[in-house]
């Protein structure tokens, strides 16, 4: 709940405290840049002996930094580099908060229950999601966005006390070094015959370009088709976690594991069709909320299913290393694609950019589906 009051207050805050999108897009930037980094905390994920730790150790630090850029908006200190800093340091912690979130399932349950636990997970989660952005939009709605970075602080002061009773410890493996624990993480990247996640990487690069368009459009959207409607931004970006919600509770019942590259790629399909769609229909509230749902479920259909099956496809001593690994693809495709895609929407229609954003999605589909690598992945 808590990253979704930040994810929904700081595009909004940087928006309202610049008016300029490009500033946003660097916010989105830095923090896409500091999740690259993730491919290093990977060795440490999957070598700590309770991952505990990384949780207790990160969110103190984190709460910190969101009561400051909160602070800093109600007492005007808070300057443009000083909130950049500030995302920079909630990013990298992020970082391995994330990575241990990611490879907790696979050391906890089996392969068949990979599906059926990310629905479960899925519907709490979401359910706490889309209360995070409801309260972090009512928040924007009443005292403004800098409200919904304090009430982050907030809740990461409680995780911290939350994770301390909690026991992840991996299977214990051969002692390495660190050198060698991280050249074996890339090793099952760039492994197998066909090397079938090279190829998922090469998709999840242009995904990872294109995955920042989502609160840049919506800004755009609510900027230029709802007046800066404050509620129309808020409606919105929650629908989109809602869709996303949907989709996990639609692959927990499905349990798909033997259509895990058919499903990749037609998540994508339908993220592109959704995308053109939500900027094409007339700018009806609920007519853009029920679109921007359309959005958030078939690219969470994509990004649910591919994290499935890295915990599925591989031993859960392994898995932190690889999902950190494989982050390194789209989030170095991100940081590029943030500031790009801010920069065209500064000077352009919301028709032109969700239009053009929907023709990627497609044609990573399209990619997806010739190869044959990732259209036959399954587990």
């Amino acid at each position: 709940m808590g990253y979704s009051v930040y994810a929904i207050s700081i595009v909004w805050l940087t928006y309202s405290v610049t008016h300029d999108l490009f500033s946003v897009g660097v916010v989105l930037f830095i923090e896409s840049a500091a999740y690259t980094l993730t491919f290093l905390t990977g060795p440490i994920v999957d070598r700590v002996r309770n991952q505990r730790t990384i949780f207790v150790a990160s969110y103190p630090i984190q709460a910190v930094a969101a009561a400051v850029i909160a602070v800093g908006v109600w007492r005007g200190f808070l300057t443009l580099p000083l909130l950049y800093a500030l995302v920079a340091v909630l990013a990298i912690l992020w970082d391995m908060t994330w990575a241990a979130a990611n490879a907790a399932p696979g050391v906890l349950l089996t392969a068949d229950e990979q599906f059926a636990a990310g629905g479960v997970s899925g519907v709490i989660g979401g359910a706490l999601s889309i209360v995070g952005f409801a309260v972090g939009g009512s928040l924007i709605l009443v005292v403004g966005a800098e409200g919904g970075m304090l009430l982050y602080a907030l809740l990461l002061a409680a995780a911290t006390v939350l994770a301390l009773p909690l026991v992840i410890s991996p299977p214990s493996s051969a002692e390495t070094s660190f050198l060698a624990s991280f050249r074996e993480g890339w090793k099952l990247v760039f492994g197998g015959e066909g090397r079938p996640l090279l190829q998922l990487a090469a998709i999840d690069s242009v995904y990872g370009f294109l995955t920042w368009a989502t609160p840049l459009v919506i800004t755009v959207v609510a900027t230029e088709s709802y007046h800066g409607s404050t509620l129309g931004y808020a409606a919105l970006y929650t629908t989109d976690v809602v869709g996303g919600v949907v989709a996990g509770l639609v692959l927990g019942r499905w349990n798909p594991r033997g259509r895990v590259g058919l499903i990749l790629a037609g998540g994508l399909f339908l993220t592109g069709i959704a995308f053109v769609l939500a900027v094409v229909l007339p700018a009806v509230l609920w007519l853009g909320a029920v679109t921007w749902f359309g959005v958030g479920f078939s690219a969470s259909l994509y990004l649910d299913t591919k994290y499935v099956f890295f915990r599925g496809a591989v031993a859960p001593e392994k898995i932190g290393r690889l999902v950190s690994n494989m982050y390194v693809f789209p989030g170095v495709a991100g940081s590029i694609g943030a500031l790009v895609i801010s920069s065209i929407a500064t000077g352009t229609t919301p028709l032109v950019l969700g239009v053009g954003i929907g023709v990627g999605f497609l044609a990573a589909s399209a990619a997806a589906f010739a190869l044959p690598g990732v259209r036959r992945m399954r587990y």
